[in-house]
Parts: C-alpha cells; sequence; structure tokens
C-alpha cells in the first residue's frame, strides 16, 4: 500500500515520521509556495536523509500519474478536499481526512462521490481509538442517566489550533443529544467549553451531573503518536473499500456509518448539482 500525506504541521510531522516507519509513505505534499517544496522529507524533519521530496499540491493531477498513491492521508484544512475530491477519485486515490471544520455540504460531497462507487472515504476528526471508547461511553450514558442528569463537554487544545470547538467535542456533544433526543423530550444542544493554552496535545472531558453525584469521562493524548497509528490503521481500513467510513467502523466500535447518517443541510446550502456527475 502506498501513502500521499497532505498536510505538515506540528501533528502533520509526527504522521510522516510515523509513516516513513512503516515503510508506508510514498509522497509527501505541502501548500502551494511553501518553501518546504522541493526539499527532503528527512531535511523538514530534522533527521537524516529520507529519500522522499516534498511535492507542492500545484498541478496535483500529474504527480498523482506519477507516484500512483492508494491511500491520501489529509492533516491539512477543509479546502484540500473540496479543492481536490474529484481528481483524486479519477485516480482512485481512496482518503483518510483527520481534517475537522468541514461543513455540511462539505460531507454531502464526500457522500455523493462515495455513492457513486468511485473510492472509500474515512471522515476521521476523531482519529484515535481511547476518543472513539468515550464517544461510544458518552452515549452509553446518557441512554441510563438522562432523567435529572445535566451534560456538559470540555475540551482543551493547544493555542494553535485554527477551530474551537474541536470536531471531536462537537461529535461528543451530538452523540449525547441524540440519545436524549430519543428517550427524553428535549432539543438542547449539549454545552462544549473549549481551551486553548499553551502546547496541550488535546483533552476532552464529558460532565454528567446530577443533583447527588457527578461521572466524568476523561480522554488525554499524551502524544501526537496516537493521531498517526490512528491515521495508519484507518488507511489500511478503507484500501480495497469503497463508500464513506468513520472511525467507529474502523475500529468495529459498531452503530451507523456515514452512509446511513441524514445530513441535514445548513439553510444557506444547497444540494450539489452536475459537480459529482
Amino acid at each position: 500500500m502506498r501513502i500521499a500525506l497532505v498536510g505538515l504541521g506540528t501533528t502533520g510531522k509526527v504522521v510522516a515520521e510515523y509513516l516513513y516507519q512503516q515503510q508506508a509513505l510514498t509522497l509527501v505534499f505541502c501548500r502551494e509556495n511553501s518553501p518546504d517544496a522541493g526539499r527532503d522529507l528527512g531535511e523538514v524533519l530534522h533527521r537524516p536523509y529520507m529519500g522522499i521530496t516534498i511535492e507542492s499540491t500545484e498541478n496535483l493531477e500529474d504527480k498523482l500519474k506519477t507516484y500512483k498513491p492508494d491511500v491520501l492521508i489529509d492533516f491539512s484544512s477543509p479546502k484540500f478536499l473540496r479543492e481536490n475530491l474529484v481528481t483524486l477519485a479519477k485516480y482512485n486515490v481512496h482518503v483518510v481526512t483527520a481534517v475537522t471544520d468541514y461543513s455540511q455540504m462539505d460531507k454531502k460531497r464526500m457522500k455523493v462521490m462515495t455513492r457513486k462507487g468511485r473510492i472509500g472515504v474515512v471522515l476521521a476528526p476523531n482519529i484515535t481509538l481511547g476518543v472513539n471508547v468515550v464517544l461510544k461511553l458518552a452515549a452509553q450514558i446518557a441512554s441510563v442517566l438522562h432523567s435529572g442528569y445535566d451534560y456538559q463537554v470540555i475540551e482543551e487544545n493547544h493555542r494553535n489550533k485554527k477551530d474551537s470547538p474541536s470536531g471531536t467535542a462537537e461529535k461528543l456533544a451530538v452523540a449525547i443529544k441524540h440519545v436524549l433526543e430519543k428517550v427524553r423530550d428535549t432539543n438542547h444542544d449539549i454545552p462544549i467549553h473549549s481551551i486553548r493554552a499553551g502546547d496541550m496535545i488535546g483533552r476532552h472531558k464529558v460532565l454528567v451531573c446530577g443533583e447527588y453525584d457527578q461521572i466524568e469521562i476523561t480522554h488525554t493524548a499524551f502524544s501526537r503518536t496516537a493521531y498517526a497509528e490512528g491515521a495508519f490503521k484507518a488507511a489500511q481500513f478503507i484500501f480495497g473499500r469503497k463508500g464513506l467510513y468513520g472511525m467507529k467502523d474502523v475500529y468495529g466500535l459498531g452503530g451507523k456509518g456515514y452512509l446511513q447518517e441524514p445530513l441535514k443541510m445548513e439553510p444557506e446550502e444547497k444540494e450539489p448539482v452536475g459537480v459529482y456527475a
């Protein structure tokens, strides 16, 4: 399996080194006009020569023809897939995207593309095993402790993280809300509290508070290698598959996959027409 990586931020660099150690990394992309373009990956990672030249995403189609990756792992921004999903599908490149802050329209486009049977996509804003276990536990607790209990999500990340709240925090809140809507007459959003400070890698907490007791579920990432391991596992999962999946599918945690989940369009969004024909 040949893997391409796009995104060489703090986490992307850890992922690049991990994939290189797994002998799975074929191609690394940086943004257009990046000073890293043309440099050896080892130079950027402050390691010995690795023999992988970093390529710009400019003229992406030509580079896909040359390197022929099987799976692309995306740690960049929503813009990359918005602009290049059709091209990746054209060359049968499966996708694992750990990017957060996708709009409902973005997800709709992924669903349309994968339903045409061209490629597989893992949509993974919550990419570690531990976080996915917390998601499952939070939903299970909400199904039992629904009367007289309040739910809050608290997330902490490094000061440079652009999205707030994080995609994982939003996923936790939605998972709890969906369960509570089924078992009690409520349609209230679950409050999310975000902290951006220092170089915290990531901590997510679900607070369940009743009149007489309190439960906390917390996931703390100690190393960004956890994200790299999750991304590699997702790449192994999606290689040879078609369809839209989440990390709960990758880890075998059950529940509906993205293809079965209804996607509600935002008021200003319209159905994609003719783009993916």
